[in-house]
């Protein structure tokens, strides 16, 4: 028993070290996960809006010779198709927040599953149905196999787990695209929806599209501090010659 427990002990600690090591690795995955859905979500967002500000100008913009029930009804077709929009992107949100948590409680259970394999494990399973009296060389010959397994140190599980999140960031990846191919199916649909509608305020309602002034580019360091510059060092005055 003296020769076995530390032997035990030295793998328990480095099987958690590595599972640990391999979480830390997983939440840092999953963190980058969750900014990434965030500024993608933000940019078509963004994008989307800005569309519809686009059509909405241009209906706002027409004189009122232009059929005025027809350009509420422009007004309307945009509204709807942005909520419809706003649906399609929830969904694609959704989607991936599923998949992520699948496939992260898919992760956890391997780590799990590696560690329950070393850790917790009891070491007085050789004294069971035994007697230490009547027969102990059977505990010893146990013991002894059992000294024989640990000398067996599980290094392969740090592999294992550098696989495992390497798995997880593929995994992590993948959702990653299938969300980006999402909403770039609902924008798109938006977009042609949207175009649709300068379309139909040209054609049905009669309008004409108004010219737009595009945003001039802001200069780069615009509203910087300027950096304080120091007044020159007046020069003495050389006093006039007396005369």
């Amino acid at each position: 028993m003296y020769q076995v427990y530390p032997m035990y002990r030295q793998i328990q600690d480095y099987v958690i070290n590595q599972v640990a090591d391999a979480r830390m690795a997983s939440s840092a995955r999953i963190d980058e996960f969750h900014r990434d859905i965030i500024m993608i979500k933000s940019n078509y967002l963004a994008t989307s809006i800005r569309q519809e500000q686009d059509l909405i100008t241009q209906i706002n913009g027409q004189p009122l010779s232009v059929n005025q029930q027809c350009l509420s009804f422009l007004r309307q077709s945009a509204e709807v198709n942005m909520n419809l929009a706003g649906v399609s992107y929830s969904t694609c949100i959704t989607n991936a927040g599923d998949s992520l948590v699948t496939t992260v409680k898919a992760f956890y259970e391997l780590l799990d599953t590696d560690e329950a394999r070393y850790v917790g494990v009891g070491l007085f399973e050789e004294f069971r149905d035994e007697n230490v009296f009547f027969d102990p060389q059977r505990i010893i010959s146990k013991l002894e196999n059992r000294v024989f397994r640990l000398e067996d140190y599980p290094t392969h599980i740090g592999s294992e787990v550098l696989d495992a999140v390497a798995g997880l960031s593929n995994m992590l990846e993948n959702i990653r695209l299938n969300y980006i191919n999402c909403m770039t199916l609902g924008e798109q649909m938006l977009r042609s929806a949207l175009q649709l509608g300068l379309l139909q305020l040209e054609q049905t309602c009669n309008g004409n599209l108004i010219p737009v002034a595009e945003e001039a580019p802001v200069p780069p360091n615009v509203g910087a501090t300027p950096e304080p510059t120091e007044e020159p060092t007046p020069e003495p005055e050389t006093p006039a010659p007396e005369h």
